[in-house]
């Protein structure tokens, strides 16, 4: 076994046959986000085949909740983190004529670029202490598919989510449930609790909350949706 393929990380691996994955490398915290970068970069050419190999089905979840939210494809929409765009694939399918694509690997935005699905790339990364450089009101929606994961995104990043999406505009959120009961920084409830600071303080309110099987092999789909207020 090469040292790349070797499993890293404190979870049981999302392969149906536990095989390790190369996705599992990134699910740690003990890993720096230059480390997690680098090791997004340099996966960026497999990246798209790996995760069909795991039976990964989050961008046909999610662009079921787009067609039901994003109803406007001449709305301008942010595809968060976006990685080598898998939703991209979908974005151009159906028809939406300006979607920006987010994500700190230029490796992957230059793949995601190939999709020919997103009118801007913007490499920066995303964090709970600095707002982005997009302004306020700038979005119709945003779309956060796999971006609540061991390692990745914190709660709080929500905060700017709010700020750079137009009032009556939605955030979907699509993630994997495993991480409300394993991640440190999610489980007993602080993911959700970061989710309803945001509806009491008058930020966005609640629309959805539902789950669908089969997002990995062995994993559910936890998916949210919040309208700006």
């Amino acid at each position: 076994m090469k040292s790349e393929d070797a499993p890293y990380g404190q979870y049981e691996d999302i392969n149906a046959d536990n095989r390790p994955s190369r996705f599992n490398k990134c699910l740690t915290d003990s890993i720096s986000t230059t480390e997690r970068i680098a090791h997004y970069d340099k996966w960026s050419n497999t990246y798209d085949e790996d995760m069909r190999s795991y039976g990964f089905t989050g961008p046909e979840i999610t662009v079921e909740y787009m067609k039901r939210y994003f109803t406007d494809i001449h709305g301008r929409y942010l595809d968060c983190a976006s990685g080598t765009g898998l939703l991209g694939v979908h974005i151009k399918e159906l028809g939406y004529t300006d979607f920006h694509a987010i994500d700190a690997s230029s490796v992957s935005l230059e793949k995601a670029k190939s999709r020919q699905a997103y009118s801007k790339l913007i490499q920066e990364l995303i964090t709970a202490e600095e707002k982005l450089s997009m302004e306020a009101d700038t979005y119709d929606g945003l779309v956060s598919l796999a971006c609540f994961a061991s390692g990745h995104l914190e709660p709080d990043c929500v905060e700017d989510w709010c700020r750079i999406v137009k009032p009556g505009g939605i955030v979907l959120i699509v993630m994997n449930q495993r991480w409300l009961f394993h991640e440190p920084s999610y489980n007993e409830g602080k993911l959700e609790a970061a989710f309803q600071k945001r509806v009491n303080e008058g930020k966005w309110e609640f629309v959805v909350r539902e789950q669908r099987d089969k997002y990995f092999a062995k994993d559910v789909a936890e998916v949210f949706v919040f309208k700006v207020k």
